[in-house]
């Protein structure tokens, strides 16, 4: 899976070379498989969307240990982790990143600036068409309390709570799942 795909985040392309369609090509969005020296980006993406997630979602010292992990955490996960990680760019900037290991979906997430426009649906579709071409049935994703909506309105379903092991200590999940 080393190509690329693009999408418009206003539809399909136009026919004219107007302004308009230039300025949709420089921000269309590009997702790609991630490469070693994007784990300081990925880094940078995850602890943007940690520190945004809404007070009350999540204890300050759970939300500081979320989003604590370095970039040398994420070239790990892309190598001995085991990890598949696909990161969406917009402008040549990443902003979000989506990971897959087994059946698991072990990481989602989108810059603040970006959230809303269809970046992290984009990369779920892409990660939930990975697995179903590697034979996964059912995608699982243990869910931070800020992303079960989310989750559930593209087809996850699940209520087990579940610890999720962070740097100096846990956080309650939710797992879930989805059949693709």
């Amino acid at each position: 899976m080393s190509g690329s795909h693009s999408l418009s985040p206003t539809g399909g392309e136009g026919r004219g070379e107007g302004a308009t369609t230039r300025a949709r090509r420089a921000t269309a969005l590009r997702i790609r498989r991630a490469r070693l020296a994007d784990a300081r980006a990925i880094a940078a993406v995850m602890r943007a969307a940690v520190r945004a997630v809404a007070p009350g979602l999540c204890p300050p010292r759970t939300l500081a240990a979320w989003g604590s992990l370095p970039p040398l955490y994420h070239a790990w996960a892309m190598t001995a982790g085991g990890e598949t990680v696909l990161v969406a760019e917009r402008g040549g900037r990443a902003v979000g990143y989506a990971a897959l290991r087994g059946s698991e979906l072990t990481a989602l997430f989108v810059r603040p600036a970006a959230a809303r426009a269809g970046v992290a649906t984009a990369l779920l579709a892409r990660l939930e068409a990975l697995a179903r071409r590697r034979g996964v049935r059912r995608l699982r994703v243990d869910a931070a309390r800020s992303g079960i909506a989310f989750y559930e309105a593209r087809g996850f379903a699940g209520r087990r709570r579940v610890r999720v092991p962070l740097p100096g200590g846990a956080m309650t999940a939710v797992r879930m799942t989805k059949r693709v």
